[in-house]
C-alpha cells in the first residue's frame, strides 16, 4: 500500500509530473520515444505551434498526434487541438 500524501507531493515534482504526462500519452495511443518528445518538444514549448497563443497553464498545452498511426505531430493549445482548425493551413 502506498502513502497518499507522499504520492500527492511526488506528483507535483518535475519527475512526477513528467511520469504522469507520459502515462497519459501512452494511454491515448501516442507512439515513439515519449520521453524524447516530452524533453525536446513539449516541455520547451511556450506557445501553440499553429496560432502562436502563449500557454497560460499546462492544462492548455496538448500533444497532438495522428489517431491512426499514433505518431506525434505538434504541441497545440486546447482550441487548436479540439477543433483541428490547424489542418486547413497544411
Amino acid at each position: 500500500m502506498y502513502n497518499l500524501e507522499y504520492y500527492r507531493k511526488w506528483s507535483k515534482t518535475p519527475s512526477g509530473r513528467k511520469s504522469q504526462i507520459l502515462k497519459t500519452w501512452k494511454y491515448k495511443g501516442i507512439l515513439g520515444d515519449l520521453s524524447f518528445i516530452y524533453d525536446t518538444h513539449y516541455l520547451p514549448a511556450t506557445e501553440c505551434w499553429v496560432c502562436n497563443k502563449e500557454f497560460k497553464t499546462t492544462k492548455n498545452k496538448h500533444c497532438d498526434h495522428d489517431h491512426d498511426t499514433g505518431e506525434f505531430r505538434q504541441v497545440l493549445c486546447c482550441a487548436c487541438n479540439t477543433r483541428d482548425s490547424w489542418k486547413k493551413y497544411f
